[in-house]
């Protein structure tokens, strides 16, 4: 009967602590990403806030070091709530990533990941490329609010 008790007591913690990991990489607690840009303009101009557009791709590491480091970080999820946040797949909306310049270098673009910060009427603010760090990813952040002022 004990080694039953036991047992039980190792499972609920079990669960738990999986519960708790898992809860803490739930995409829906993350950046409410939308995927259109269009839609994402429409937004913003409603809202009056600007955008933060991340180009990226599934086979690309350093945007899924972003997307494991950056983009999870509880700071920078909170701050993304002063944008409108959307995200494009270079491989799926190529068009869209050639009309603003961020393609992919194999798509002769500028490289990926890129995040455009832009207004809701298309200006760009900070267009920064490459892998960046929570910490400088947010001040990326601070200075393109700063420039919507």
């Amino acid at each position: 009967m004990r080694s039953r008790a036991v047992l039980w007591a190792m499972l609920a913690v079990v669960f738990f602590v999986g519960g708790c990991s898992h809860k803490e990489k739930n995409p829906t607690q993350g950046i409410p990403w939308l995927y259109d840009i269009e839609q994402g303009i429409a937004l913003a101009k409603a809202q009056g806030k600007p955008l933060m557009v991340d180009f990226m791709a599934t086979w690309c590491p350093p945007c899924k070091a972003m997307e494991d480091s950056t983009f999870s970080n509880p700071e920078v999820i909170r701050k993304a709530a002063e944008f409108i946040p959307v995200r494009i797949d270079v491989d799926k909306q190529g068009q869209v990533a050639n009309k603003y310049n961020a393609n992919a270098r194999k798509y002769n673009g500028v490289g990926i990941p890129n995040v455009l910060f832009m207004t809701p009427e298309e200006q760009v603010l900070v267009h920064p490329i490459g892998y960046r760090s929570p910490q400088a990813f947010l001040a990326v952040m601070d200075s393109a609010l700063a420039l919507c002022k």
